[in-house]
C-alpha cells in the first residue's frame, strides 16, 4: 500500500478553507521547499512574467472540442485539469490550442503525474453557476490558462518528486468530512442530485465500454462496485476516459479512496441509489489519515470469497481482453463434452450468439438463491441449513448466507443452441447492473424491460467451460460477459 509511513499523530492548528471547512496540517507543510526559481501557488499573481509552476496532477478531464470565437467553421481543443503543489493550495487550469494540439498534449500526461508548467496566464476565478457546477472546487481564487504558443506543460525533471507524490495522499477535505455508504443509502431521494464526499475501498472493476450516444456520439463507460464497513457494493458510473483510465490502476480491497464531488442519485430503474463521477470530482487515492487506515484494515481482515460465490473465483484474475479465440455454438457444445487433449483444465472464449433464453421475470425462483458464506454451496430454501457436510456451518445449523444470481441462459446461432449456460454471481451483476437484492424490489415491469434488452439480441459473450468437480466428469459453460455487440464486431466472424 503506497501510504507513506504510519498514521499520522500531529495535525497542528487547524486551518480554514474559504468555504468553512477546517484543513488537517500535514508533516509535509514543515519540511516543504522547492526551487527557487519555482513559483507556489500560494505566491501566484496576475501578470507575473515568466512563471514556472509544479505540481502534481489530481485531476484530468478528456479532451473538448468547441466553436472557435474567431472562426466558427473550425473548432478548438481545451484540456482542463486541476494542480497541487502543497497540503493546502491546488488550482485549476485550461489548456487551449488547435484539436490536434490538444489531443496530443492530452496523451503526455496524466492523473497523479507531476507537471511542470511554463508561463501560464494567471486570471481571477471566474464565480459562475458553470464554474460552480463543472470545475473540482479549489481554494484559489486564481486559475490558469495555457495557450499552444506561448505557455507549456511537460512531465518535471527536477529532484522533488517524493514532495510532490506525498500529495497526492493527502485528502482535499478534512478527513472525517464524508458520507459513509449506509447513510447515502438511508438519505435515499433526500440526496438526489447532491454532490458528496465519500471514503470507500474498491470492490471490483468492470469492463470500460463504448456506448453510443443517441445523437451518434461515442463515449465510453464503466462501474466500478465500492464498500465500506457499512455496506457490501455500491455501484459508482465513470463516463471519463482519465478517470477510467485511473481506475485500471487500482486494486481490489487495497486500494481506499477519498472521492470528493461525486453525484448521488435515486436509480429508478435499479431501485436504488448509484454515484457518478463527474467533472467536478477528485479522487484521493490510499489517503494517509486514521479513518483511511481503518478501512484498509477492515477490507484485509474481510474474506473476499465472501463476495463472490465458489464460481465466481478468479474473477478479477481472468482479463476479458486476453480472451481472443471467437468459437461458433457447436464448437462450444464440443467443448462442454470433452476437452480435446482430455485433460481437466478450463477453456476461454468468445461467441456472438443470440440469447435465446433468458427467464428472469416470471419468478425469482428461477434466477434468485440462497448460498452458504462459509462454503457457498446451496443452502435449503425451507429452512435455510446448509447441506454440505463438511462446512462448519452445518453443525451449528446457523450459516449466514448470501442472496446471488444463478441464472440458466441459452444461446443459438446458424450451428445450434447451446443449452443451460450458466450466469450468476457479480458476473450477473454486472450484465444486469444491478444485485440480487435490488432486483427483488424490482416491479414485473422493471424485470421484463430488463430481460428484453438482451432476449433475442446478438450479443457478445465471453466464456468459459470447465469440470463441474474434480470427480466429475461434466463439463459446465459459464458467461463471463455478456453484452449487444455491436455490427462491426460481428461481421468478420459471419
Amino acid at each position: 500500500m503506497a501510504w507513506t509511513g504510519g498514521f499520522v499523530n500531529e495535525f497542528g492548528t487547524q486551518e480554514m478553507w474559504p468555504d468553512g471547512t477546517r484543513i488537517q496540517s500535514h508533516p509535509l507543510s514543515a519540511t516543504y521547499d522547492v526551487n527557487i526559481a519555482l513559483t507556489q501557488l500560494k505566491n501566484i499573481s496576475p501578470h507575473a512574467a515568466n512563471t514556472i509552476i509544479t505540481g502534481v496532477v489530481i485531476a484530468k478531464q478528456q479532451p473538448r472540442s468547441v466553436p472557435s470565437k474567431t472562426d466558427p467553421t473550425t473548432d478548438r481543443g481545451l484540456l482542463s485539469f486541476t494542480l497541487r503543489d502543497s497540503p493546502t493550495d491546488f488550482i485549476n487550469g485550461t489548456c487551449w490550442g488547435s484539436e490536434s494540439y490538444i489531443c496530443e498534449l492530452a496523451t503526455k500526461f496524466k492523473i497523479g503525474d507531476i507537471v511542470e508548467i511554463r508561463n501560464p496566464q494567471i486570471q481571477s476565478k471566474q464565480n459562475t453557476e458553470q464554474e460552480e457546477r463543472y470545475r473540482p472546487w479549489t481554494p484559489s481564487q486564481y486559475q490558469l490558462t495555457l495557450s499552444e504558443k506561448y505557455s507549456t506543460l511537460s512531465l518535471y525533471g527536477g529532484w522533488n518528486v517524493d514532495v510532490y507524490s506525498t500529495l497526492q495522499h493527502i485528502p482535499i477535505r478534512e478527513s472525517d468530512n464524508y458520507y459513509t455508504l449506509a447513510d447515502v443509502i438511508a438519505n435515499g431521494q433526500g440526496l438526489h442530485g447532491d454532490h458528496i464526499n465519500v471514503l470507500v475501498l474498491l470492490k471490483t472493476i468492470g469492463t470500460p465500454k463504448d456506448i453510443v450516444t443517441k445523437t451518434g456520439k461515442k463515449i465510453k463507460r464503466c462501474e466500478v462496485k465500492m464498500y465500506d464497513e457499512t455496506c457490501h457494493a455500491f455501484p459508482l458510473v465513470i463516463w471519463d476516459t482519465e478517470n477510467i483510465d485511473l481506475v485500471q490502476r487500482w486494486k481490489p480491497h487495497e486500494t481506499v479512496v477519498f472521492a470528493t464531488d461525486i453525484m448521488v442519485k435515486f436509480d429508478n430503474f435499479r431501485s436504488c441509489m448509484t454515484g457518478t463521477v463527474g467533472s467536478k470530482t477528485i479522487f484521493i487515492t490510499n489517503p494517509d489519515t486514521y479513518e483511511a487506515h481503518s478501512l484498509f484494515k477492515f477490507g484485509q481482515s474481510r474474506d473476499t470469497n465472501d463476495d463472490q460465490t465458489d464460481e465466481d473465483s478468479g474473477r478479477l484474475e481472468t482479463d476479458l481482453s486476453s480472451i481472443k479465440e471467437v468459437y461458433k455454438v457447436d464448437q462450444i457444445k464440443y467443448l462442454a463434452v470433452e476437452r480435446p487433449d482430455g485433460s481437466n483444465g478450463a477453456d476461454y472464449g468468445i461467441t456472438y450468439a443470440f440469447l435465446a433464453a433468458f427467464d428472469i421475470d416470471s419468478t425469482s425462483q428461477n434466477c434468485i438463491s440462497m448460498r452458504c458464506s462459509s462454503c457457498k454451496r446451496r443452502v435449503e430454501s425451507t429452512n435455510f441449513s446448509c447441506i454440505n457436510p463438511n462446512c462448519l456451518s452445518s453443525v451449528s445449523g446457523q450459516p449466514e448466507t448470501t442472496m446471488t444470481f444463478d441464472i440458466l441462459t441459452d444461446f443459438s446461432d446458424a450451428t445450434g443452441t447451446l443449452k443451460g449456460c450458466y450466469l450468476g454471481g457479480t458476473y450477473a451483476e454486472e450484465m444486469l447492473q444491478c444485485t440480487a437484492g435490488e432486483f427483488l424490489h424490482y416491479t414485473e415491469q422493471q424485470k421484463t424491460d430488463l430481460k428484453w434488452r438482451f432476449l433475442l439480441e446478438r450479443c457478445k459473450v465471453y466464456f468459459k467451460v470447465f469440470r463441474y468437480g474434480a470427480n466429475s466428469p461434466r463439463r459446465i459453460v459459464r458467461i463471463l460477459s455478456c453484452n449487444p455487440a455491436q455490427p462491426t464486431e460481428i461481421l468478420p466472424h459471419l
